[in-house]
């Protein structure tokens, strides 16, 4: 054996462990988060959440946010707009509207959860959410927003009906939208339970869920008025707009159209059959890098 060897087995240890990292590092631009799924920081928003307990307050809060997602650039944001007015029953003071941006996208909003109990109350929350996302893949498309609301509420006595609420019933079990349940119960007033959910729409490209006034204004004699609306605006690549359907459907989650869009993964194919033609043919370089080595290092001996 000659002098040579060690250094000759050390460049190529070298060699091939410089080969491996470099397919390792192919591989994971290959088959790493890719589309919308790579979106994973977001926003969360908490607004009038356990907030003026004892009986006979006002609370009124609003969020407005406008998310805005491109697909094409990989840019997000969200703005958001809130307001709070709170204080005695039908004397609240109201607070300045306050308007902040953000460079993530806003996708879950809880408000208006576990306040003004006590009874003697008054209890108003909205909720307004509009997506706007370009570049999506051909095909994209939404469904109607699920919804989970009303659900033991307005109970304990009182002039019936209750309960104002639309949709009703709707008792979806891990809806776009909760709201107003467990809340408003111990009597009072009839329709003392006002919920609504506008015109929704939800999209797998920017999935976005609402949860407000549940477990709030018990003790009896309260009245609570609730609302969410969700729109989602689609431009595809082609510069085609995605209809938006104008009535919710109570749907399941679990299995209808809470997946990626069609066509979203195909949009991908030909970049990851590049890349894993490029892994391909740069471990084939490596082995033939180290094959010319040891016929080398052999002719040497």
């Amino acid at each position: 054996m000659t002098a040579g060897t060690p250094r000759f087995r050390s460049s190529l240890v070298r060699t091939l462990a410089l080969t491996a990292s470099l397919a390792i590092a192919v591989l994971a631009l290959t088959f790493g988060p890719t589309g919308a799924n790579a979106f994973a920081a977001t926003q969360d928003l908490t607004q009038c959440n356990g907030e003026l307990g004892g009986g006979g307050k006002e609370l009124d809060c609003t969020i407005d946010i406008v998310n805005t997602l491109n697909l094409t650039t990989g840019t997000e944001s969200s703005t958001v707009t809130t307001k709070v007015c709170s204080g005695p029953n039908q004397a609240a003071i109201c607070g300045d509207s306050v308007t902040t941006s953000y460079n993530l996208l806003t996708k879950s909003v809880n408000q208006c959860n576990g306040s003004v109990n006590g009874g003697g109350s008054t209890l108003t929350c909205r909720v307004t959410v509009v997506n706007n996302i370009t570049g999506a893949p051909a095909n994209s498309g939404t469904t109607g927003a699920t919804v989970n609301q009303c659900n033991y509420a307005g109970t304990g006595g009182g002039t019936a009906p209750t309960l104002n609420c639309d949709p009703n019933p709707a008792s979806v079990s891990g809806a776009t939208i909760t709201q107003c349940n467990y809340s408003v119960n111990g009597g009072g007033a009839p329709d003392r339970v006002t919920c609504t959910v506008g015109p929704s729409t939800v999209s797998a490209l920017l999935p976005v869920t609402v949860n407000q006034c549940n477990d709030s204004a018990n003790g009896g004699g309260s009245l609570v008025t609730c609302s969410v609306a969700l729109t989602n605006n689609i431009t595809t690549a082609a510069g085609s707009t995605t209809p938006i359907p104008v009535k919710n459907v109570l749907h399941d989650s679990k299995t209808d159209g809470f997946g990626l869009a069609a066509g979203h993964d195909a949009g991908n194919l030909g970049g990851t059959a590049f890349l894993g033609a490029g892994v391909l043919i740069l471990l084939a370089a490596g082995l033939l890098t180290a094959s010319a080595a040891t016929r080398k290092a052999d002719a040497r001996r």
